[in-house]
Parts: structure tokens; C-alpha cells; sequence
């Protein structure tokens, strides 16, 4: 009978092979570290030599401004003026020149509608400039544009051809819109509008002259007409209407024509308070 191996006992132990321990976290950064660090330091270098050697070419290649020559169709702009101003903003040489604050502050200037500056390496600046063209006189001391831009030069030019129109600031595109809605009804009567005005509270007042020929021998008569708030087409196809038959033979008598009634219309003559 074969005798069996008594098997040892208590607790069995296992022999496992041990991988090598991992390097802790801050080791593994520290190892890392110096390798940024450094590439960091050559981008940093490579930066610093574009900039210094970038700065001494840009040095060698900006030329001092020596001209400024100033383009455009202008008639209330002074090119000399203009250039001489120009050249005294600048401070650096062509490259440097800040054309942005150059072209800002020339378009604040009231007779400015548009305006680009330019280099032309190796010294000289281009200004091309186009001038504001006033189409109407606006209210005490301003010019409207054929937008309805208002616009306020410093010395008011005699512009005694231009219509006059009168208004808040705000309905100044409203105004000149009527006037040239008026100026189209107008056309053919031997009337020519010289002023339109749309008071505060809306009532329309228009004032007019009446069209001489070179070889006539009367003077322009004046001619106020009063509109009102509203109705302006119905009220003026009424005194379309009464002009013809009767107030055209009559004109150099009539100082205003009130239309601010439903029927008919209030005539105020020059010699007599006497309403028709």
C-alpha cells in the first residue's frame, strides 16, 4: 500500500515576477519639462531674431514722406490746404505713416464725402478726395446733399440759387423729398419753388417766384402758399385749378394762398386785407 505525500499545510505562497515600479507622476513631468522648455526658448529666439531683423529692414525701406499730392474735382476744398495739413500730422516715414487716423480725420471735414489715402513708396502719400455737392440750403446755416445729408462748413458759402428748406433736424430727408415731389407739380406754371418748410407740429408752408424770361421786362413775383398737415394732393390740384382760371392773370396782386380749407381757398392781397 503506497503511502500519499502528506501535502504541506498552512497557507501557500506564490511566487509572481515583479514588473519594475512606474516613475511617480512629478517624475515623469520633471523628465518632460526641460525638453518644452526648451523648444519654447527657440521659438521664443527665432521670434526676437524675425522682429529685430523684420524692424531693421522695415528701417531701411520707410522713407520720410517728402510729398503729399492731393486728387479730386474740387471747388470748396483747397488742395494746397489740404496737403499742407496733411504734412503736418505726419510724424514717421512712408510705411509708418498711420493712413487709418489719416483718412478719419480728413472725413470729419464738413465739405469731405468721401476720401482714401494711399502710399507711393518711396515717399510720397496720395490723397484723393470727393467733395460734397450741396442741393439745398438747410435751415439758418446748413447744406443738404442730394441724399439728404446735412452737413455744417465752417464758412457758410452764398448759395442764393439753392432752395431754401426749413425743418427739426430730423425730417430733413422727409423735407427735401416734398420739395422735389412739389417741384415736379410745379413744372409748366411759370412758378419756381425758392423754399419749402415743414413746421414742428407738420403743416406744410412753400414759397415761390414766378419764372421770368431774358427778355421780359417784369420783375419775379413772390408767392407764399399755405398746404397744412394734410390732403396735399387734393389741395394742391385745387389751386392747380383756380391758378389757371383765375389767380395766374392776377399774380402781382396776391401776397399767400391759404389751402387749409375742405372747399375753396382764402386769397391775402398785396394792397387790400380782402379774401376771396
Amino acid at each position: 500500500m503506497k503511502k500519499s505525500k502528506r501535502k504541506p499545510q498552512g497557507a501557500t505562497r506564490t511566487m509572481v515576477e515583479q514588473k519594475p515600479a512606474k516613475p511617480a507622476l512629478r517624475e515623469r513631468v520633471s523628465l518632460k519639462l526641460p525638453m518644452k522648455f526648451l523648444r519654447g526658448l527657440v521659438v521664443v529666439a527665432v521670434m526676437a531674431v524675425l522682429v529685430v531683423g523684420g524692424g531693421r529692414v522695415l528701417d531701411s525701406l520707410d522713407q520720410p514722406i517728402t510729398r503729399v499730392q492731393v486728387d479730386g474735382k474740387l471747388r470748396h476744398l483747397d488742395q494746397a490746404v489740404i496737403a499742407q495739413w496733411v504734412q503736418g500730422q505726419i510724424t514717421d516715414g512712408v510705411l509708418r505713416t498711420n493712413l487709418r487716423s489719416l483718412q478719419a480725420q480728413l472725413q470729419q471735414q464738413p465739405w469731405v464725402a468721401k476720401v482714401a489715402v494711399r502710399r507711393q513708396w518711396p515717399g510720397v502719400l496720395n490723397v484723393s478726395l470727393q467733395e460734397r455737392v450741396a442741393v439745398a440750403r438747410w435751415n439758418e446755416k446748413d447744406l443738404m446733399t442730394a441724399d439728404g445729408e446735412v452737413f455744417k462748413p465752417r464758412q457758410l458759402p452764398v448759395f442764393e440759387q439753392l432752395p431754401h428748406l426749413w425743418g427739426v433736424d430730423v425730417s430733413a430727408g422727409e423735407v427735401l423729398q416734398q420739395f422735389r415731389w412739389l417741384q415736379a407739380q410745379f413744372q409748366g406754371m411759370n412758378l419756381h419753388i425758392v423754399a419749402v418748410s415743414k413746421e414742428q407740429r407738420g403743416a406744410w408752408q412753400v414759397e415761390l417766384v414766378t419764372e421770368i424770361t431774358e427778355n421780359s421786362e417784369d420783375e419775379a413775383v413772390t408767392l407764399q402758399i399755405a398746404f397744412g398737415k394734410q390732403d396735399m394732393k387734393d389741395r394742391l390740384a385745387r389751386f392747380k385749378t383756380l391758378y389757371d382760371g383765375v389767380l395766374q392773370a392776377r399774380i402781382n396782386e396776391i401776397e399767400r394762398v391759404d389751402l387749409r380749407y375742405t372747399n375753396g381757398i382764402a386769397v391775402q392781397w398785396k394792397d387790400a386785407e380782402k379774401v376771396t
